[in-house]
């Protein structure tokens, strides 16, 4: 019977036409090939595991005990952090992505998927990332769908210390190699989409600036991608990661939907928020404090890392950069007179990451080399450290310019969280450095915010402590006044910013003195990118492309009043809890996982239509 059968293998593309050649007489078997589409993950800044050119791991937060070993214990102080991860001088070769760790790649075993390894799923964060990389691989697509497509994951992880220009060409040549994986196995195989994470979305639309990618592209989603940059690059890189605040723990409605999460954070508060200053004790609080802490916990311990890598600096705000309000200028200067300036007037790059004297220079050059000791005569190294910075940061301001130029690929679609405390601004507020206001610091007797109506963070940290605390107990926390530990320089510059300036705005420690201090994050945001930069692409409107998660069923909604710039600009679309839709864990959401599902298939709806168009 079997030599009756007849068998035609036809492209599912080409079922809108006849079948030539079938016969009466026997058994004719159609096949239906599916076309390869894989979809390829790009991860976020942090978010690819890195070795050195000895073949040493360097960074892995998949381990969490060589982090805390590496990077997180107090002796690891900002020039070790530096000397790992960017060497003697920043070189793009230093480091590269550790896809060949046979320990970790134990992990990766799975009798129905024998190939993640050799499709990257090695190099990337994946306690992070790897369950939303399963779930993508063994979704159940829709049934046309599935009839034309086959949908391989693949992870590009890359150098994210190098800059995004690199690895947007390294996305590049990877499409290309994926892409001949399959046609060389006489697969149909012609084009990939893109799933993006962060960062990871300039990475991908460096790639498509290169000369027929976009051809190969059908379709991109990107998850919380700061478009235009973000002040929270600046705010760390000036404080280092923030402590954690701004929870809406006061909302009865959070202890029944997260008991346990709330109950962490309300234990992380009282510990890091009150006085008692353990940085951040609570380990447990979410995965995606550890990369905080990890990165840095002062500015000097940022900028030592961030300031000497081109991949950091193109995560700040950028000429097109907006606040949440739709201003260009997103820094604040407010004097001891309740006087503003704003900047930049027009070129942050001048204005600000430039300026080597004034407070609010992004860079304190001390900093990009930190326990460099003096030569007889001379600064060791300090020109060649500045200058060196300065080339960094005319291959971001370079890299801004081209990818604001470049067109946007006619099938992005974007999505991200909103209404969590977020650097949309950074607002520094300054008060005469007197003798009694030292005091009354001292004393806890001043709250030293933007004030009392603008500021959520106000409203956050004086409700930091435990429900229903008795009024003995709060008097008795007046009287120990924790501000003797919290008004300290160290404290304050541990998640932080206050120094002292002159009249002409430089740091000093002699004459008539200011104290200026950076205010905490309070715009709506995911925590790390603003909503403003999240949703600055400008897409075509023949559909709905940009998606908001958030609070949509008001849950939070007596918190957020405490701040209206705390709430979201547009309603949301999908509601995921405060604890889950961070900028790290949203990916692990429902939410995140139903919207990059569905726009999937759509971008293969649409795909389909055009080809049985033909």
């Amino acid at each position: 019977m079997s030599g009756l059968t007849k068998i035609f293998n036809v492209r599912a593309r080409d079922l809108k036409n006849p079948v030539e050649g079938l016969e009466t007489e026997k058994r004719n078997r159609i096949v239906i090939e599916r076309d390869v589409l894989p979809i390829i993950f790009v991860p976020g800044i942090m978010g690819s595991r890195l070795k050195n050119q000895a073949g040493k791991s360097v960074w892995d937060p998949d381990k969490k005990e060589f982090m805390l070993w590496k990077y997180g214990m107090f002796w690891n102080s900002a020039k070790k952090r530096k000397s790992r991860v960017i060497g003697e001088q920043f070189d793009p070769d230093y480091l590269e992505v550790f896809n060949d760790d046979k320990e970790h790649n134990k992990v990766l075993t799975h009798e129905k998927d024998k190939t993640r390894k050799e499709r990257g799923w090695g190099g990337v964060y994946l306690n992070s990332c790897g369950e939303f990389l399963k779930k993508l691989q063994t979704r159940q697509w829709d049934q046309t769908v599935n009839l034309f497509f086959e949908f391989p994951v693949h992870a590009f992880g890359y150098n994210w210390t190098a800059s995004n220009d690199l690895a947007g060409q390294k996305l590049a040549a990877e499409i290309d190699r994926i892409i001949k994986i399959y046609t060389d196995q006489d697969r149909y195989c012609e084009k990939v989409i893109l799933v993006t994470h962060s960062m990871g979305g300039l990475v991908a639309r460096s790639a498509c600036r290169r000369e027929g990618v976009k051809d190969k592209v059908l379709g991109i989603v990107h998850a919380a991608q700061p478009s235009d940059g973000s002040p929270a690059a600046y705010w760390r890189m000036k404080g280092g990661f923030e402590r954690p605040h701004t929870v809406p723990d006061m909302d009865i409605m959070q202890w029944f939907k997260n008991p346990v999460k709330v109950f962490k954070h309300k234990k992380a508060n009282l510990i890091q928020g009150e006085g008692i200053g353990i940085p951040f004790t609570d380990l447990k609080v979410s995965e995606g404090k550890m990369s905080a802490w990890i990165l840095g916990t002062d500015g000097e311990e940022v900028t030592a890392l961030l300031g000497n890598m081109p991949g950091g600096l193109e995560l700040l705000p950028n000429k097109q950069y907006r606040n949440n309000d739709g201003e260009p200028c997103w820094l604040e200067l407010i004097d001891s007179q309740g006087n503003k300036k704003a900047l930049p007037r027009m070129n942050p790059y001048e204005e600000i990451y430039r300026e080597q004297e004034l407070y609010y220079r992004l860079v304190n050059p001390d900093w990009l080399n930190p326990g460099t000791k003096e030569k007889k005569g001379e600064l060791a190294d300090f020109k060649s450290d500045w200058d060196q910075y300065l080339i960094n940061l005319d291959e971001a301001k370079t890299f801004h310019e081209n990818l604001a130029a470049a067109s946007i690929h006619p099938e992005t679609y974007q999505y991200y969280s909103s209404g969590i405390a977020s650097a949309d601004r950074v607002v520094f507020t300054s008060v005469d450095d007197t003798l009694m206001g030292a005091v009354k610091r001292k004393l806890g007797m001043t709250e030293g915010k933007i004030s009392h109506r603008n500021s959520l963070v106000f409203k956050a940290e004086k409700g930091a402590g435990v429900i229903g605390k008795p009024i003995l107990i709060e008097m008795a926390g007046k009287l120990l006044s924790p501000s003797f530990i919290t008004d300290t320089d160290w404290y304050q510059n541990r998640g932080g910013y206050r120094d002292r300036v002159n009249d002409k705005g430089i740091p000093s420690k002699d004459g008539n003195l200011q104290l200026v201090t950076m205010q905490l994050p309070d715009g709506a945001g995911d925590g790390t990118v603003p909503e403003s930069s999240a949703m600055a692409l400008q897409l075509p409107t023949d559909t709905k492309r940009t998606f908001c998660i958030a609070d949509r069923h008001e849950f939070e909604g007596s918190f957020a009043g405490q701040n209206q710039r705390l709430k979201p600009k547009h309603q949301p679309d999908f509601d995921e809890g405060y604890f889950d839709r961070g900028h790290e864990p949203i990916l692990s959401t429902s939410s995140a996982r139903f919207i990059t599902f569905t726009l999937i298939e759509n971008i293969c709806r649409g795909e389909i239509r055009r080809l049985l168009q033909e």
